[in-house]
C-alpha cells in the first residue's frame, strides 16, 4: 500500500492532468469549464475503486455540489477487477473460524460480480440451498477512509471559489466518512434486509433476499440467491409475459409505502438492484438505506400540505425547521425565491410535476442560503429521482405524481387535512373566546397610545443597508466632484490674479492636483459600471 505522501501526490497529479490543478498547489486551470464535471468523474475513475465509491456517495447528496457534478458522479460505474479467490477464502475463514468446504458444498471461484467495495460469489449449502457470498475487498476500508481524509485535505487548501460549491466542507466530508463506515459494515446490511422483509411480509408483490445472519460479519454477508430477470431487462420482461406498466406502477407504490408507511426505504433502487421473480419485485443490495423518523415523515406531509394549500409562510417555516442553517437566512429573499419556485408549479396539475426537478429546485434554494437538509431527506430525493428514471425507462407513459396522488388519497398513513377532534375543537373555541374577550381592551390601549402621541411606527426597508451604501457613494462622489470643481475654479482665480507678477506655481499645483483627482473619480465611476 502506498504511503500517505505518495497517494497525496498521486491525487494531486491526477487532478492536475484533468484540469483541476487550481485545487491543489498549482495555477493550472482548464479553459473549458463546461467540461469540469465530466473531467472530475474521469479523474475519480482513474484514481481507482476508493474514489469511485467516494463519487457514488457524493452522488447521493444533491446538496453538496451543483447538479451537473451530481449527474456525472451518478455515472460512475461500480465495476472493478476481481480480487483472487484465495483472498475471498482467507477473509471468510478469518471471520468465521470455519473452512469454506465445511460450510458450503460448492462455491463458484469466478465472481458473479466485482465492485469497488466487494465481490459476490455464488455458493450452495449442503442442504441444497443456493446462496451468494458477498466479501469485502481486501484493505478497502483502510484505503477508502484514507482517501477520504486525503481528498478532504486537498479541498481544504482549495480556493474559496471551489469551497463555495459546498455548503460546509468539513461537515460534508465527515458525513461521507460516516456513510462509508456504515456501508463497510455488512452487519448493517444484514439487519436492513431483516427489517425490510419484516415490513413487507404481508405484501405479496415485494420481497428481499433472506440473510444468513449466522454467516454475516463486518466483511462477509451470506444471503439467499435470487434467480430472475435482472436489470429490468424490458425484452426479457415481455418474453416472460409480464406487463411492464404493471411492474412500473408496483415499484412506485412499493416505494411510496416504504416512505410514508414504513419510514424505511431502499437508498439505491437502480435497475441493477431490482430482480423480477415469480411475479414479485425483489429488491437486493441494501448497502444504502434511508430511515425517516416520525418527525421527518410528519414534515414531509406538512410540506405537501403547504404546497397544496399555497401556504408560503408555512413552507418557509418548515424548511427552516428541517434544515441546519450555517448562517443567518435573509427571510425576505428566501421568501421571494420560494414564491418564484411555487409559481412555477402552481400552474401545473399534480400529475404534470417532474419529481426530480421538484426536489432539485428545493435543494437548489436551500443550498443557495447555506441550509443543510437532513441526510435522509436528501437520500430520499436521490432515490425518488432514480425511481422516476427506472419507471420511465420501463414504460414512458407511467406518471409517478398521478400514482402518488392516488396513493395519498387512498392511504390511511397520510392526511393532507389536519385531524379534527372534540379536544381540538374545545381548545380552538377557548382560544377564540379569550381573544374576543381581550380585543376591546387591546383596542382601547392602542387608541389611547395614538391619542397621547406615543404611537411609534417601525418600518423595515428591504436591503436598506445596501441601498444606503449606494446613496452614500453617490453623495460622496458628488461632494468630491464639487471639491474638484472648486479647486479648479480657485486655481484659475489665483492664476489670473497673479498674472502680472509672473506664473503662480501654487495655482499650477492646485490645477494639476484637481486634474488628477478628477481623473481618479472618472476611472472609479467607469470601473463601477454605473457610468
Amino acid at each position: 500500500m502506498k504511503s500517505n505522501r505518495e497517494r497525496l501526490t498521486e491525487i494531486g497529479s491526477v487532478l492536475t492532468s484533468y484540469g483541476f490543478g487550481h485545487i491543489y498547489r498549482t495555477r493550472v486551470r482548464t479553459k473549458h469549464k463546461e467540461f469540469d464535471a465530466e473531467n472530475l468523474r474521469l479523474a475519480f475513475e482513474e484514481l481507482g475503486p476508493s474514489f469511485i465509491k467516494i463519487g457514488q456517495i457524493i452522488s447521493t447528496r444533491q446538496d453538496l455540489l451543483p447538479p451537473s457534478y451530481i449527474r456525472e458522479m451518478s455515472k460512475l460505474r461500480d465495476d472493478a477487477p476481481p480480487f483472487p479467490f484465495d483472498d475471498m477464502r482467507r477473509i471468510f475463514e478469518e471471520d468465521f473460524r470455519e473452512k469454506l468446504e465445511e460450510v458450503f458444498e460448492w462455491v463458484d471461484p469466478s465472481p458473479l460480480a466485482s465492485a469497488s467495495v466487494a465481490q459476490v460469489h455464488r455458493a450452495r449449502f449442503y442442504s441444497g440451498e443456493e446462496v451468494v457470498i458477498k466479501v469485502q475487498r481486501p484493505e478497502i476500508e483502510e484505503n477508502l477512509l484514507r482517501d477520504i481524509q486525503l481528498f478532504s485535505r486537498v479541498v481544504s487548501v482549495a480556493p474559496e471559489s471551489v469551497k463555495e460549491m459546498l455548503v460546509d466542507v468539513k461537515s460534508a466530508f465527515k458525513e461521507i466518512e460516516e456513510t462509508t463506515k456504515r456501508e463497510l459494515d455488512f452487519r448493517n446490511e444484514g439487519q436492513a434486509l431483516v427489517q425490510f422483509r419484516r415490513y413487507n411480509k404481508e405484501v405479496g408483490a415485494v420481497a428481499a433476499p433472506r440473510p444468513m445472519l449466522q454467516y454475516t460479519s463486518k466483511r462477509v454477508l451470506v444471503e439467499e440467491y435470487v434467480e430472475g430477470i435482472r436489470g429490468l431487462d424490458a425484452q426479457a420482461i415481455s418474453e416472460e409475459g409480464y406487463d411492464k406498466k404493471d411492474i412500473g406502477e408496483k415499484i412506485v407504490y412499493s416505494f411510496l409505502s416504504q416512505i410514508f408507511k414504513d419510514g424505511f426505504f431502499h437508498g439505491d433502487p437502480h435497475p441493477g438492484n431490482i430482480v423480477i421473480k415469480d411475479r414479485q419485485i425483489v429488491f437486493i443490495d441494501f448497502g444504502i438505506v434511508g430511515e425517516l423518523s416520525d418527525s421527518v415523515k410528519d414534515s414531509l406531509i406538512k410540506l405537501m400540505r403547504a404546497i397544496v394549500f399555497e401556504d408560503i409562510d408555512q413552507l418557509i417555516n418548515l424548511l427552516l425547521q428541517m434544515a441546519i442553517t450555517k448562517e443567518k437566512v435573509d427571510r425576505f429573499a428566501f421568501s421571494e425565491d420560494l414564491h418564484d419556485f411555487y409559481q412555477s408549479y402552481i400552474s401545473k396539475s399534480f400529475g404534470q410535476i417532474d419529481l426530480s426537478t421538484f426536489f432539485s429546485d428545493v435543494l437548489h434554494i436551500t443550498h443557495k442560503y447555506k441550509m443543510v437538509m437532513p441526510n435522509d431527506f436528501i437520500l430520499l430525493a436521490k432515490s425518488l429521482t432514480i425511481i422516476e428514471g427506472v419507471v420511465s425507462d420501463l414504460h414512458p407513459d407511467i406518471n409517478i405524481m398521478e400514482i402518488a396522488s392516488t396513493y395519498i388519497k387512498s392511504s390511511n398513513d397520510i392526511s393532507l387535512i389536519d385531524s379534527f377532534s372534540k379536544e381540538k375543537l374545545k381548545v380552538g373555541m377557548y382560544q377564540l373566546a379569550m381573544d374576543s374577550f381581550r380585543l376591546p381592551s387591546t383596542l382601547k390601549r392602542a387608541l389611547d397610545t395614538l391619542n397621547n402621541g406615543r404611537m411609534m411606527v417601525h418600518i423595515d426597508l428591504v436591503h436598506f443597508e445596501e441601498k444606503w451604501r449606494e446613496v452614500n457613494k453617490m453623495v460622496n462622489r458628488l461632494v468630491f466632484a464639487l471639491i474638484i470643481a472648486a479647486l479648479i475654479l480657485a486655481s484659475s482665480v489665483i492664476f489670473v490674479l497673479s498674472e502680472g507678477a509672473g506664473v503662480s506655481i501654487f495655482a499650477i499645483i492646485i490645477f494639476i492636483g484637481a486634474g488628477i483627482m478628477g481623473l481618479w473619480l472618472l476611472v472609479s465611476i467607469i470601473r463601477s459600471g454605473t457610468l
